[in-house]
Order: structure tokens, then sequence, then C-alpha cells
């Protein structure tokens, strides 16, 4: 075989690989089949992975299983994908399952007593929990944090990962469902006594299927006396969209306000939290933190924006002996920098010891500037004290 032969055979391997790779990742999506022994069939999924995923490779992601993931995937993997990118939730991994041609035998066979899953409803239960879910765990980093996006006959199917025992999906988000029977009493008597921390989202429209939103609107009312501190509950009672087009619109909703404690603290949370604290507003910064951790899996570190959110707290309330414990945070989040240096020289300023405060400032000469906070700045302080008092 002569040598421009063998080049011609490999620009044509290079480029057969090259067309396989695009036609798995496409779009920064995954595409991927999973045979199943439960339904001892392939099913088709669509995978949407972080921007950083590649680049943070300890990083860990909560995940969305996209149920009717031909027509929803786009919907949840873009308001992820934007939302994480302004920093608004954590990133994570996107699941849709294609179920354009299964979608009746994949949710809606129950039996006539219980009207919980029979056959091949059962079967793909079966397949979420026990294939698919490890398939993603094994596979990709992800935390434990789960949540299932459903519309109409999916949006009832998803309420079965609720109802046991151990719910396995921590956040629901029903669009418009299909309830079967018996389902609002199961999932009423669960919301109003379980001790999991579930995050349970409900809409409907006045032009959705009247049947529909009787329905949703009907299971509203049953929980209007949950007063349980482990369900995240929300209901939307929306004007104008279709039974079609809801999606659009309060999935993103549910997805913002799934993850609002993961936002930096804004106005609405300044005003109507921190401004009422009559305990340590350090305190609540650690606590929101240790909550985002403990709720979604993911570590956060505390950003600029929240210390300087306490600190405005601080100078508003005259606090000034908190700066302390703001001093002995900032030296556990931002060691190299100024800034505990900065909440240092504040509390000694601020509490009657200006000389302290003075040599605190100058000793910040040879750390890193921080979030508009210069060394400079610093200096500046530290010789009007010393000009004040004639140090």
């Amino acid at each position: 075989m002569n040598h421009k032969l063998l080049l011609i055979l490999f620009f044509i391997s290079s480029a057969t690989l090259y067309s396989q790779e695009t036609d798995s990742i496409r779009n920064n999506n995954i595409y991927d089949k999973i045979y199943s022994d439960k339904l001892s069939a392939e099913r088709e999924i669509t995978i949407q992975l972080p921007r950083d995923y590649n680049l943070e490779e300890e990083k860990r992601y909560p995940v969305f299983i996209v149920f009717d993931g031909d027509y929803l995937f786009k919907i949840v993997s873009g308001n992820v994908d934007y939302m994480s990118f302004w920093g608004d939730i954590p990133e994570a991994i996107v699941v849709g399952i294609n179920q354009i041609d299964s979608r009746y035998n994949d949710t809606s066979i129950v039996d006539n007593i219980n009207f919980t899953p029979i056959s091949s409803t059962a079967k793909f239960f079966e397949f979420v929990s026990q294939e698919l879910i490890p398939y993603i765990n094994k596979n990709y980093r992800t935390t434990n944090f789960r949540v299932a996006v459903g519309h109409e006959r999916t949006a009832n199917f998803i309420n079965f990962f609720l109802i046991k025992k151990v719910p396995i999906m921590n956040g629901y988000i029903a669009v418009s469902p299909k309830y079967t029977k018996k389902m609002k009493e199961y999932l009423a008597q669960y919301l109003i006594s379980s001790s999991q921390n579930i995050y349970y989202y409900l809409s409907t429209s006045n032009e959705d299927f009247q049947s529909i939103s009787e329905d949703v609107l009907d299971f509203n009312q049953r929980l209007d006396s949950l007063n349980n501190e482990n369900i995240h509950y929300k209901f939307q009672n929306l004007a104008v969209p279709s039974h079609y087009t809801l999606p659009a619109y309060t999935i993103p909703y549910s997805i913002e306000d799934m993850f609002s404690i993961y936002k930096d603290i804004n106005r609405i949370e300044y005003d109507s939290i921190i401004l009422k604290l009559e305990t340590s507003p350090v305190k609540y910064l650690e606590e929101k933190y240790e909550k985002i951790k403990n709720h979604f899996g993911v570590i956060k570190e505390i950003s600029i924006n929240d210390f300087i959110a306490v600190e405005q707290y601080i100078d508003e309330k005259e606090k000034f002996h908190f700066f302390k414990d703001l001093a002995k945070l900032a030296t556990s989040k931002y060691r190299e920098t100024i800034l505990p240096s900065y909440y240092m020289g504040r509390f000694y300023e601020e509490t009657g010891d200006a000389e302290k405060a003075m040599h605190i400032y100058r000793s910040a000469y040879n750390m890193e500037d921080i979030a508009g906070i210069t060394k400079e700045h610093l200096l500046q302080k530290a010789d009007e004290i010393a000009d004040y008092y004639g140090y």
C-alpha cells in the first residue's frame, strides 16, 4: 500500500471519528443511550454538563431529571445554564429522558385499587430509580440533590418518587399535573407530615385544561393549612399561558426560587431578614452558607458582596462589636487579602482603641487588595488617625 493511499485512509478515518464525536456531543449536550434491563430496551437521554465541568475536577453538581425531555429539556437546561452563569443558582447537570413514543406507557399505567404504578409504568419507575440515576452518579460528579421536572402526565408521575418512605428526589417541579386517583390524597398526607427537606412547585393557569386546573386548585386548597418547615411549597396560578406554554413561564420561576438561598444577599433579603436580626449577622452569614452545603451538596465560598452586606448592617445599626467576628470569618476565607485587617481595624477604631486600629491598618501593606478595598485606603485611614490623635 503506497503512502498516498495510507494518507487518504488516515483522513477518512479521522473524519469518521470526528463525525461520531459530533453526533454524540452537540451544542454542549451529550446524546446518549442506555440499555435498560427493566425495560428490555434502549432509552435515549440528553445530558447537559456545566460549563466548567472539565475545569473543576473535584466539584460536584446537583442533578435535574427532566421527563418529557423531548420538549422540556431545552427549557430546563437553558434556564439552568443562564442562571448559573450569573451565579444565582449553582451549576447543575441536566438529564432529559426522551419519551416521545412511550409517554403514556411510561407514566400512566396504574392499578385500580391503590392507583400506583404497575406493568410498564412500574418498570419505567424502576428504570429511573435503579438504572438511570445510578448511571448518572457513576459517570458524572453529582451531589445527592436531585430535581424532577414534569408536565401533565409526567408531572403526576414524578410524585411517585416523593411519596416513597425515603423520597428519591429532593425537588419537584410539577407543571399542570394530570392527577391520577388518590394522588392528591397521597401528596397532601406526605407534605403535611414529612420530616424530609423537600422543594415542591405546582402550577396551572386560567387557560389550562379545565379538568386539570380544577384538580390543581383543589389540591392547593388542601394545603392551605400546610405548616411544615421541612417543605418549601410554592403554587402559581397564572392568567395567560395555555397548557402547552405554561412550562416556559413556571419552570424558570421554580428553579430560581428553589435555589434562592444560593444567591448573594440582595435588597429583599437585606431588608426583610438582615435588618430584622436579633442575633449576630455574622452567624446568620455562616448559617446561610452551611444551609447551601447541607441542602444542595455544593460548597459556595462566602462572597465579598455578602461580607459587604453584613458590614453595611453593622454600620447602619452601629453594632460595631460584630466587626471582630466578621474579621475572624474574613481570616478563614480571605486570609491573603486585606479584608481581615480592614474589619479588625474597624472593630478597634469604632470601639475606642484608635492606636491599635492604626497599627492594624498599616500592617496590611503587603496583603492583596480586594473588592475596592485597597492598601492605599487603609494607609490613609491610619494616617488620619495619627494626625487626629497626634501619634
